[in-house]
């Protein structure tokens, strides 16, 4: 907005047309609003995609990385077994111990999430899909009042907000509600094919560890 322009809203909101000016005012933050919330709108559907695929390929990598490393070790041991080194007690108690430990370990690392899950999931009544939403809609209001709060706040603009009947920290309140309603409203079903991918990782991980319970239990009992 040019400087020539603002003088003419100025003038015609403190002059005889008050009104006018006013609502001419309240139109143009308003348009600049609903310009604003589509851009940010458009912005968080692209991070939240972005985010979630980069989550679940680095998750992917350390997950097939540690699934190599346990397999490898409760086959050595296997390979042991059957090689005739170690006895059948002997090797069901190794197997057993590094499941233990291996599961011991995932509970550890895993805990933090699993915790905020599980608080989170009983203040919105076990409702994943609604959690997954609300969780993802109070991140997005906050980071949109982070983003708002580090930008220059310029003179005329709080000249023109106020001669608009606008306040600057409602206005952004109202921008991170609406853009934080977006991001509710595409949570779930961006996010729902990780979710399931997630899903398969813990499935896998847990027929490793029955498969390889049910050989020690079998050579305890041998």
């Amino acid at each position: 907005m040019s400087v020539l322009r603002i003088a003419t809203l100025v003038v015609s909101a403190v002059s005889g047309g008050v009104v006018i000016g006013r609502k001419l005012l309240a139109d143009q933050v308003q348009r600049k609003k609903a310009a604003l919330v589509e851009r940010a709108g458009a912005e968080v559907r692209q991070r939240i995609r972005t985010q979630a695929r980069e989550f679940v390929i680095d998750h992917l990598r350390r997950f097939s990385i540690a699934l190599l490393v346990k397999a490898g070790m409760l086959l050595g041991v296997v390979a042991l077994e059957r090689l005739g080194v170690l006895p059948g007690w002997l090797y069901g108690a190794m197997l057993l111990a590094l499941i233990t430990a291996f599961v011991a370990r995932d509970v550890y690392v895993s805990w933090p999430t699993l915790s905020f899950a599980v608080r989170e999931l009983r203040k919105n009544g076990w409702r994943p899909r609604f959690t997954v939403a609300e969780i993802i809609a109070a991140q997005t209001f906050d980071e949109v009042l982070a983003e708002s709060s580090q930008q220059p706040q310029l003179w005329h603009e709080d000249l023109l907000l106020a001669l608009a009947g606008e306040k600057r920290d409602k206005l952004v309140e109202d921008i991170a509600n609406e853009v934080s309603s977006i991001a509710r409203g595409i949570s779930w079903p961006t996010l729902k094919p990780y979710f399931l991918t997630g899903v398969a990782m813990t499935v896998m991980l847990s027929a490793l560890y029955f498969g390889f319970a049910w050989l020690a239990l079998h050579g305890l009992v041998i």
